[in-house]
């Protein structure tokens, strides 16, 4: 900005009628060109130093502007699809399959009072396809809030017992919450005596982890929340519940294959009775 000002104010008689704002203009000057010839010499120099001492460093020069230029040419797009693949960043591109309803039935939630009738059950087949087996109504559960939630997966996990653990497990309290997801959320350090004696604390860590857990998982949530997958209903918090008792991996390959390849926990059971707890 200021050598754009200077530009804009250069006077051609050399501010002749101000005698000491010349000679502070023309010092000024000379410090410009001093410095620009320091400048001249330096970028030589610079350029001899990476020759010799850092030769990566023209390397990843040339690969920046290498970058630049494929942008411009193949389009943001496609360049950026090949730098996250290139540096191991999974992202997921995956359609989801095109479901089989005639496979399973179709749950409807309804209001309770709900007239069923064929007009209704036309537009849903119209909506879903004609080769529709058949629908399942329910009535919507409007007692479901959080702490239900909570409750009946510490119900699952340990029977709502705050020092529950197997012997030797990294699995801990009432929420059965592992060495990965305490680490998740910065609380790997805390000792196990401290972990079983402090409710408040296994309380405070279920916040942080279903926070993390939805962070990790809303892409997929977007994708999947109110479909019904294999005759399972798929909301938000059944996903959440499902990736803390088996993890990411299993409850993507689950999401993906339409409700086929069902995870099991560590007990063996299978990990869909965990979306019991959506809604």
């Amino acid at each position: 900005m200021w050598k754009n000002l200077n530009k804009i104010l250069h006077d051609k008689n050399d501010y002749h009628l101000d005698p000491s704002l010349k000679n502070d203009v023309e010092i000024s000057d000379e410090l410009l060109q001093a410095t620009l010839r320091i400048q001249k010499n330096l970028i030589l120099r610079k350029i001899k130093y990476f020759f010799q001492y850092d030769k990566l460093f023209f390397l990843r020069l040339f690969a920046k502007y290498f970058l630049r230029l494929l942008i411009l040419i193949i389009g943001i797009g496609t360049v950026a699809y090949i730098l996250l693949l290139t540096f191991g960043i999974d992202i997921n591109l995956k359609k989801i399959p095109k479901a089989n309803y005639s496979e399973f039935p179709i749950y409807i939630e309804s209001a309770g009072d709900e007239k069923i009738d064929s007009i209704n059950v036309a537009s849903y087949k119209k909506l879903y396809g004609r080769d529709i087996k058949y629908f399942l109504f329910f009535p919507k559960d409007s007692s479901k809030d959080y702490k239900m939630w909570k409750e009946k997966l510490s119900g699952i996990e340990s029977n709502g017992v705050y020092d529950a653990r197997r012997e030797g497990s990294q699995y801990w309290g009432k929420y059965q919450m592992g060495e990965s997801a305490r680490k998740s959320i910065n609380l790997h350090t805390i000792t196990w005596e401290k972990w079983k004696n402090n409710p408040e604390l296994q309380e405070a860590a279920l916040r942080l982890w279903i926070d993390f857990l939805y962070q990790e998982l809303k892409d997929d949530i977007r994708k999947f929340d109110g479909l019904f997958l294999n005759g399972w209903s798929i909301t938000e918090s059944g996903i959440i519940a499902m990736a803390h008792n088996v993890g990411f991996t299993p409850l993507r390959e689950f999401l993906y294959s339409n409700g086929k390849k069902v995870p099991k926990d560590g007990s063996g059971k299978d990990a869909t009775r965990f979306l019991i707890l959506g809604n």
